[in-house]
């Protein structure tokens, strides 16, 4: 063989294992995820959302009815993550060189489940701190509650007869007056079997009959118990939709007490925050922390909100000019913002 063509065999032969590895580059998917500052939302105002078919819609993050509402002044943000899953290799290290942190997929994704049952999961969480932050906003501003209807099973039983907010007066003729009395009711009963539900609406009372279905192995009526207003007529909804996960809990809660107390809560600042809530106005550790702040600051913040828990991370490198408050309940939140309005000390991480 010639020497020029032994050259040019050679060469090419050294390209092939680097095409390979340009291939893999760029269709192989790396099992790791790029992590870093997510939106942030103005409890108090509207969300610009971007739905799956890519239009942007602008819904109201909390909607009151059957309580005086005013529009503070300042506002209450909630923040986010974003993750970046489905990376090639070059994917990946843009992102890393663009200052987007790189972690292992199964850190935020449960291996083995699919996108729609993450989606559905994160969905569930931050459904239940709706309920909990409405709960706790009332028991703050000292509304009473009542056992009622916070959710409905999607095709079950219940679907098109119980609402959201219906307070629950008795199943079957027992008096329900606990979350666990809803479910002694339907003792030995089976599916296929009608009970009668008296409910309290804002339209009036009603009784209404409901066929039973069956969940692992009990009947079911097909609807999530927990603690709504007392008077039907206070209902408070949420109009975000695309956002996941627990951690809004705490902004959400002092959105409706900002939005019904007189006054307002911020001092006209931009307050962003982060924390999930429990029923009875704990505060509890979220994930991202780091990131969260970085959201805060780009969007304009200039205190946040910082669980208890959280505070060791937050404080390790947090944003210029970011004022970080620690938190533990709704009611030292108050207090603390009460605190930053007024010019005292507030409790710091």
């Amino acid at each position: 063989m010639p020497v020029t063509e032994r050259r040019i065999t050679t060469a090419l032969a050294a390209l092939v294992p680097l095409l390979v590895l340009v291939l893999l580059g760029m269709f192989v998917t790396v099992p790791y995820v790029a992590v870093g500052p997510g939106d942030t939302a103005d409890t108090l105002t509207t969300y610009a959302e971007r739905g799956a078919d890519g239009e942007v819609t602008d819904r109201k993050v909390i909607t009151i009815d059957g309580l005086p509402v005013h529009q503070p002044a300042g506002q209450l943000r909630f923040t986010t993550i974003a993750v970046t899953d489905g990376l090639n290799l070059y994917g990946a290290l843009g992102k890393w060189i663009s200052g987007a942190q790189i972690a292992p997929r199964d850190a935020y994704y449960p291996p083995g489940a699919t996108r729609e049952q993450i989606e559905e999961g994160n969905r569930e969480q931050f459904t239940g701190s709706e309920s909990s932050a409405t709960v706790a906003a009332l028991r703050y501003l000292k509304i009473p509650t009542a056992i009622g209807v916070v959710g409905l099973s999607q095709g079950g039983p219940s679907e098109g007869k119980l609402r959201e907010g219906d307070v629950l007066e008795s199943v079957d003729g027992a008096p329900v007056t606990a979350t666990e009395q809803v479910a002694a009711a339907l003792q030995g009963k089976k599916k296929g079997d009608v009970v009668t539900v008296a409910v309290r609406r804002a339209d009036g009372a009603a009784q209404v009959p409901v066929t039973l279905g069956e969940s692992e192995g009990k009947p079911r009526l097909g609807v999530v118990v927990g603690q709504v207003p007392a008077d039907p007529k206070v209902h408070i909804g949420f109009g975000v939709q695309q956002v996941g996960g627990p951690s809004a809990g705490l902004m959400l809660t002092l959105g409706i007490i900002d939005l019904v107390e007189p006054g307002d809560l911020t001092g006209g600042r931009t307050v962003a925050g982060t924390g999930e809530i429990s029923s009875d106005g704990r505060v509890g550790p979220i994930g991202g922390i780091e990131h969260k702040l970085q959201g805060a600051k780009r969007d304009g913040a200039s205190v946040f909100l910082v669980p208890a828990a959280n505070c060791d991370v937050a404080k390790s490198s947090p944003p210029d000019g970011l004022q970080l408050v620690k938190v533990d309940t709704v009611d030292g939140a108050v207090q603390a913002l009460a605190d930053v309005r007024e010019g005292r000390p507030a409790p710091s991480c």
